[in-house]
Parts: structure tokens; C-alpha cells; sequence
């Protein structure tokens, strides 16, 4: 009975001591999927204008990519249009990250990353807070309802438009920042950045700009207004290309797959 009783004790033994060699394993190899840096998508660049002393703000735009190097300038308003940039690593810190290689000559600059947007941190990594809190935030570039479809041209400058999907539309890559658009038999391409969802700033790129068999004047007209628009509003099933609050430059419908 003794030897018995002997065997239960240490087979129990070895069982308590496997099971806990087990959780602390895996406690060790738990990876926190709550955090930021795994939680959202970060990677990109975030723009805004933040608070300075003896300017009327600092037009600051901070780039993010995946192999943890970044970019950061700044512009200061009406003083010399004096502009800055550093470049270089940074690193996590839980749900903050801080750029690397911009304290040298002064403090580090830590940055809050939050859904779409970063927040910038005092010294210490502590929040601003007052009147102008909501400054220190930077939203990110881009607009997930526009972007990476194909919009089909309906509208030009309050006419109608006759074409197709095919021959009369407009796509926004958001991985290469460009805009593909066509309205005759043209491919038109140009550069873009859409700052807090709406706003839109675009530059000429590349176009084939052949002589099209029936040239009615349209393509000219759609690279004006492309060109011109300054921002942009969209539903689920349109978009809408506009300069100020006037009557929009350029009407589409969402080309379903």
C-alpha cells in the first residue's frame, strides 16, 4: 500500500512540474496582438499643421515604412518657408515610437499611434494637453473608400459623357500615389496625395498623348479638371472631383467587380 501511495505522489509530481514547465513557455512566446505596431496598419504617411511660437504653424508630414525607417519634414509657415528634414530609424515603445536619430542636437521626438492617425508626445512621452492638444495630431494620407477602384466618368463639367469603363475613368493607386485616368484614347497619369480624406493635390506625370481618331476636346477638359480640383467627395457608389464649393468639375460612378 505504501509503494503505492509512493508511485501516485510522484507520478502527480512530475505532472505539476510538466504543466508548469508548459506555462511558463507559454507565457514566454505570447505575443501581444493589441498593441499598435500589430494591431493596425500604420505604415504610410501622416500630415498636419502644428502649433509654433513665432510662425503661424509648422506644416509637418511624417512617413512610416514597414522596415521601421521614417521621414520627417517640416515646414515653417511665413518664416523664410524654412524647411527641415530628418531621416532614420525608429523604434517601438509599446504604442509609441520614437524617432531614432532626431535627438541629437535636441530632444526625442515620440509620436502616439492611433487608428489612421499619429499624436505627438511631449519629452517625457506624456500627451499635450490645453487648447491645442487636438494640433499635435497628424492624420494619415489617403481615403480607403476612394482609392484602388476604378471610377467610371459620367459627368464633365455639368455635361453628360458617353462612354465606358473601359475608355472613361479614373483609378487612384494608393500604393504608387498615382492617379490613372482616360477619356478618350489617352492613358493620363499624375501624381497624387489626399491629406485629411478630402483634400486633393495633384501634379502632371506621364501620358501617351497620341492623336486620337475622334478628338471632341473631352481629354483636354478632363486633364484641366483633374488638374484643378481641389478636393474631392464620394459615397459608396460615387465620386466627385471639385475646385472649392462650386459646382463640381467631375462626376463618376463606382465600377462594381
Amino acid at each position: 500500500m505504501k509503494k503505492l501511495l509512493f508511485v501516485v505522489a510522484t507520478v502527480t509530481a512530475v505532472l505539476l512540474t510538466s504543466c508548469n514547465r508548459t506555462k511558463k513557455t507559454d507565457k514566454k512566446t505570447t505575443v501581444d496582438t493589441h498593441s499598435a505596431q500589430n494591431a493596425l496598419d500604420w505604415e504610410g504617411t501622416y500630415y498636419g499643421v502644428t502649433p509654433c511660437a513665432s510662425c503661424p504653424g509648422i506644416e509637418t508630414e511624417l512617413t512610416l515604412t514597414a522596415d521601421l525607417n521614417y521621414v520627417l519634414t517640416r515646414l515653417y509657415l511665413e518664416e523664410d518657408e524654412s524647411e527641415y528634414t530628418l531621416e532614420g530609424k525608429f523604434s517601438w515603445k509599446g504604442n509609441n515610437i520614437e524617432l531614432e536619430e532626431a535627438d541629437k542636437d535636441s530632444s526625442p521626438v515620440i509620436f502616439k499611434v492611433e487608428e489612421n492617425q499619429v499624436r505627438q508626445l511631449d519629452r517625457q512621452g506624456k500627451a499635450i494637453e490645453g487648447e491645442l492638444a487636438s494640433h499635435y495630431v497628424l492624420t494619415k494620407n489617403g481615403n480607403l473608400n476612394v482609392e484602388n477602384k476604378r471610377w467610371e466618368l459620367k459627368e464633365l463639367n455639368g455635361k453628360a459623357v458617353e462612354g465606358s469603363a473601359e475608355t472613361h475613368y479614373i483609378i487612384f493607386h494608393s500604393k504608387e500615389n498615382r492617379i490613372e485616368a482616360k477619356a478618350n484614347c489617352n492613358n493620363l497619369l499624375f501624381d497624387y496625395t489626399i491629406r485629411h480624406q478630402f483634400q486633393l493635390i495633384t501634379s502632371p506625370g506621364a501620358a501617351t498623348l497620341i492623336s486620337c481618331p475622334e478628338d471632341d476636346g473631352m481629354e483636354r477638359e478632363f486633364i484641366d479638371a483633374i488638374s484643378t480640383a481641389d478636393n474631392l467627395s464620394v459615397t459608396e457608389t460615387t465620386l466627385s472631383l471639385n475646385k472649392a464649393r462650386m459646382a463640381p468639375l467631375a462626376k463618376f460612378e463606382l465600377v462594381k467587380n
